[in-house]
């Protein structure tokens, strides 16, 4: 397994940022509306009306952010992503009125969309487009492993220190964008040439010319949403409809970011070789699966519904890992240099469209009951398996095989 992962010598400063990064990240995503209900005179309501306005900017942010990324290079795109973030978090300091929450939530929400759509290509940048999964499952770990610390460090925090603590937590953050930054620019071995800022040639018009893969973007909004769907709506189902102990949902939130954090090399060393589009068929009927799952917890004794749960959790985080090994990779071996930036963006807005979705979605199916809720989960796993079946023979990169140093490949499924 330890020759699996990829030599990554030389960008100790890069990994170093992208687990600071993260850090901050864990440190405040557990409490992003708690600090303001307690440190400002904001109602929940308002609150997250603020927060979900600045959802809405994501869509239109993440397409600038792909033209950026092609215009300057996907290395300078993170750095000013991580600086923009730094400025918002700094901003939440002082935030006092709706108004201002708003502003400051929407330059997070810029950092934010502009980080995810570089972030892949960086990885490619970095690889020189080989054996991309294994940098992907490196910097996977490395990222769970910063979460699960700065969520730890989170709760400790709001524990000891209260009030002091919630502020505390909001301007390390801030201060986590801002040396993550300086430590990518340090890097200055992230991608060599493949770093250096392209022409953004063609525009969008030749990128949404691609009906293959604007097919796979419409696949990903599938993958987005079952991820999604599960994050947001589970814990409340456990809760709230089968009544189980309220400890679950932080169990379930746990069990999740260690296995994230452990899972990632093993599970891309298990699928070293095989097709990317067999691997990622697989991930969807093990998410399938993790459904069916927590829809038994409804039907079965509370003993029984904890091991579903727990059952549930492992296949979803398993299935999440060998998504986040695969698509990426295929989404970077689809763009040329020109347009990477473009093409991630794209793949990015489908998960941007399904944070405004999906909890819409999932309150109105929760109404209905366990089956009407799981049950068509389930069965868009299944409909997300044939559309990989089927763009597999259009898409050539959905038919490499997973962390295989050689770029040509025999297009026979």
């Amino acid at each position: 397994m330890r020759a699996w992962l990829p030599d990554a010598r030389g960008h100790r400063r890069l990994f170093s940022a992208l687990s600071i990064d993260a850090l901050g990240t864990g440190l405040f995503l557990p409490f992003s509306i708690l600090y303001f209900t307690a440190t400002t005179d904001l109602t929940l309501g308002r609150v997250g009306l603020a927060l979900s306005i600045a959802a809405l900017v994501r869509i239109p942010a993440t397409a600038g952010a792909g033209m950026f990324c092609d215009r300057f290079g996907a290395r300078s795109t993170v750095i000013v992503s991580n600086l923009t973030q730094a400025v918002g978090f700094f901003n939440y300091l002082f935030v006092g009125s709706f108004g201002h929450l708003l502003i400051a939530a929407v330059v997070v929400q810029l950092g934010n969309s502009a980080f995810w759509v570089a972030y892949p290509a960086l990885v490619h940048d970095v690889a020189e487009g080989k054996q991309q999964e294994s940098w992907f499952a490196l910097i996977t770990t490395l990222r769970h492993a910063g979460l699960g610390v700065g969520a730890l460090g989170a709760s400790l925090a709001v524990a000891i220190g209260g009030v002091d603590g919630y502020i505390t937590i909001v301007a390390v953050n801030a201060l986590s964008f801002t040396v993550a930054a300086i430590l990518t620019r340090l890097d200055s071995s992230s991608g060599g040439a493949h770093a250096v800022a392209v022409s953004a040639k063609g525009g969008w018009a030749n990128t949404l010319r691609d009906r293959p893969f604007l097919g796979f973007v419409g696949l990903n909004f599938g993958l987005a949403l079952l991820s999604l769907a599960f994050g947001l709506a589970v814990p409340v189902f456990l809760v709230n409809t089968v009544h189980l102990p309220p400890w679950i949902p932080g169990t379930v939130l746990a069990v999740n970011a260690v296995l994230g954090a452990v899972g990632a090399t093993p599970v891309g060393a298990a699928l070293t070789g095989h097709r990317r589009w067999s691997s990622l068929m697989a991930s969807q009927a093990i998410v399938g699966g993790a459904f069916v799952a927590v829809l038994c917890c409804a039907y079965v004794p509370s003993a029984l519904g904890i091991c579903c749960a727990l059952a549930a959790v492992v296949l979803v985080t398993v299935g999440e890992l060998i998504q986040s090994l695969i698509v990426s990779p295929i989404v970077n071996d689809c763009a040329t240099a020109s347009s990477r930036g473009r093409y991630n963006s794209l793949s990015q807005m489908a998960f941007s469209i399904g944070d405004v979705v999906t909890p819409a979605l999932m309150t109105m199916l929760l109404a209905r009951g366990p089956a009407a809720t799981w049950i068509p989960m389930a069965a868009l796993a299944l409909v997300d398996m044939l559309g990989i079946a089927l763009l597999a023979n259009h898409l050539p990169a959905m038919r490499r095989r997973i962390n295989h140093p050689s770029r040509t490949e025999p297009d026979g499924l």
